[in-house]
């Protein structure tokens, strides 16, 4: 309902810093895990091809030599549909080059949130706002902020990794007007990619010795440990959920 004199901007989601999960620790966590109970971790080995041999067979073709396996799970994001082109029948995957920043904090003691922020529909004033924007506290490194979804389409493999500039301004003004606790001039840029579907649902499915998880659009690495309870189940036979099956 709006008052009168007085307008309701945006809706700001937030999680306390008890409730954030760290990409670091949580990746070394989890490949310890995978160590433990017998995985070989290969960092800087590029898988280049893939061929399917019958029903319980797989060569994986890497830079160093060629595996065979049983079955293969397939987590490749931005580089998917160069890997398993041909093999299942995959939806569309648009591979997007975003630009968030890190912002340096004007204080070290400030507490800051986590936070999804949508701008207000048809307020002039955020015109300049290219998409949602989301952020957090990086350790270290500062708070991150930046636009969702909004960046080009690009190779994986034939990105400058340079900032473009009229996104990295809308970028720095928004974190003058909505971050006051941060140097908005003070911003290190991040270059990462988001592979997406059309409709932003993930792509969870078997089909004969192949498992695939692709399109996660930005979120997949929020829902890890379920992402993972569906990997396995697709391995050991189960069925894939039907929002996240492949078109047959």
């Amino acid at each position: 309902r709006r008052w009168p004199g007085m307008r309701f901007r945006t809706r700001v989601l937030h999680v306390p810093d008890a409730g954030r999960v760290r990409a670091r620790d949580a990746l070394r966590a989890l490949q310890a895990e995978a160590a433990r109970h017998g995985a070989e971790v290969r960092h800087e080995t590029p898988v280049t091809h893939l061929a399917v041999r019958g029903d319980d067979e797989v060569a994986v073709t890497t830079a160093t030599g060629t595996l065979t396996a049983r079955r293969v799970v397939v987590t490749a994001g931005a580089w998917t549909q160069r890997l398993l082109g041909g093999l299942l029948p995959l939806p569309r995957l648009v591979v997007t080059e975003e630009q968030p920043a890190h912002f340096r904090p004007l204080a070290e003691d400030l507490a800051w949130p986590s936070f999804n922020h949508r701008p207000d529909p048809g307020a002039p004033e955020d015109a300049y706002w290219l998409a949602p924007v989301y952020g957090m506290l990086t350790p270290g490194e500062g708070v991150k902020a930046g636009f969702h979804r909004a960046g080009p389409v690009v190779d994986p493999d034939a990105r400058s990794y340079a900032p473009e500039p009229g996104r990295a301004a809308a970028l720095r003004r928004y974190a003058r007007q909505w971050l006051p606790g941060v140097d908005p001039d003070a911003a290190e840029p991040v270059s990462c990619t988001y592979t997406s579907t059309d409709t932003e649902d993930f792509v969870l499915d078997r089909v004969g010795p192949l498992v695939v998880g692709a399109g996660f659009s930005g979120h997949g690495f929020k829902f890890t440990p379920a992402v993972g309870r569906v990997l396995a189940d697709l391995v050991e036979g189960r069925p894939a959920p039907a929002p996240f099956r492949l078109a047959r």
